[in-house]
């Protein structure tokens, strides 16, 4: 019987750099897009199902991507993977997997992306993903659309952390200097100061 559970890993900076250093190039490489989208659409296809198994006890089978319940502390797909409650918590620890106040995030994400026809529609549904936020209280609330420039909206950590290579001060300034915008223009201005106010008022830092 098979046991192993396999969690997409988080994507490389490099290559969601090199997608995006194109673009504002004027280049406009569909197979990286896709290739950026898929293995962002396979993480979040891990984060949904470590979050659901966790979460509600089903578990989408790595296996064969059937949905398996859990019984007696086991999950048991007839597929022939199973794995206990203990392994299956084991798996994901510290991998950065469970959705908590993003879950709306990656499950948009889950339906958009596969719809996306033309390179930019493609990379507006990446560009949304990795630059959305964890929302207080959202975890139950399919929340498609908020401003995140409303002081209300109590923002967190960003998804980032949860799709990309690196630890959270990296993911941070990695997305920080991802686009052209001119280092002090409004709109980077604007940014860091949405950055600083997820990340507990701690200023982005550059590295000199």
């Amino acid at each position: 019987m098979i046991n192993r559970i396999k969690w997409s890993k988080r994507v490389p900076q490099e290559l969601i750099s090199r997608l995006y250093n194109n673009s504002v190039s004027g280049i406009c490489d569909d197979e990286l897009a896709d290739e950026v989208g898929w293995a962002l659409y396979a993480r979040c296809e891990s984060i949904i199902s470590a979050t659901g198994g966790f979460e509600n006890k089903i578990l989408l089978c790595p296996e064969c991507g059937n949905n398996i319940p859990l019984i007696e502390n086991i999950f048991n797909c007839p597929c022939g993977f199973h794995a206990t409650w203990e392994e299956f918590k084991k798996s994901y620890k510290g991998k950065q997997l469970h959705a908590s106040n993003a879950l709306p995030i990656f499950l948009t994400y889950q339906k958009d992306f596969p719809r996306a026809k033309t390179y930019g529609e493609k990379l507006i549904c990446i560009d949304i993903l990795i630059h959305s936020f964890h929302i207080k209280n959202s975890y139950y609330k399919l929340l498609d659309n908020y401003d995140i420039e409303d002081e209300s909206v109590e923002l967190n950590r960003p998804t980032g952390a949860n799709l990309i290579e690196g630890s959270l001060k990296e993911v941070i300034l990695f997305l920080d200097k991802l686009s052209d915008i001119p280092e002090y223009s409004q709109e980077k201005k604007r940014w860091r100061n949405i950055i600083e106010r997820a990340n507990g008022g701690e200023a982005i830092k550059q590295n000199k």
